[in-house]
């Protein structure tokens, strides 16, 4: 038994430094096992685009088979989309490491398990329009 929480909206993510937005969708969430330890599994594709530098990306996460198998696996694909060139492609696993390789040959790993925690930065309470939270 799973129950699927999914959402058909999309959200934007505005870098203001750089001036780019870049609007996404959003995964499949499915709550797993919950009837022994529950946990929750991310499923689906992603869109990710940025109008401004032309490019865009597709990040499939891959849901565990019912037999063997692993968790939390993804797998990206980053496109110039003026060129119509494939820049990079990624595979992994979203929470541990992530393998980068580039349209040059050069590959790149990432163990997100090691990546420095920051803070997040929010405004005081007092300045937060209505509709924010923390």
């Amino acid at each position: 038994f799973h129950l699927t929480l999914s959402s058909s909206c999309a959200g934007v993510l505005h870098l203001l430094e750089h001036e780019e937005e870049y609007v996404f969708t959003l995964p499949s969430a499915y709550a797993r096992s919950i009837l022994t330890i529950p946990w929750v599994e991310l499923g689906g594709k992603v869109n990710i685009s940025c109008a401004r530098t032309g490019y865009s990306a597709t990040v499939t996460f891959h849901t565990k088979p019912f037999y063997g198998g692993k968790v939390h696996r993804v797998t990206a694909e980053v496109k110039h989309n003026p060129t119509n060139t494939i820049v990079c492609k990624a595979q992994g696993e979203w929470n541990g490491s992530l393998e980068f390789t580039y349209s040059n040959g050069d590959t790149k790993v990432i163990d997100t398990t090691k990546l420095p925690v920051i803070r997040k930065k929010i405004r005081p309470i007092a300045n937060q329009g209505p509709l924010e939270s923390r």
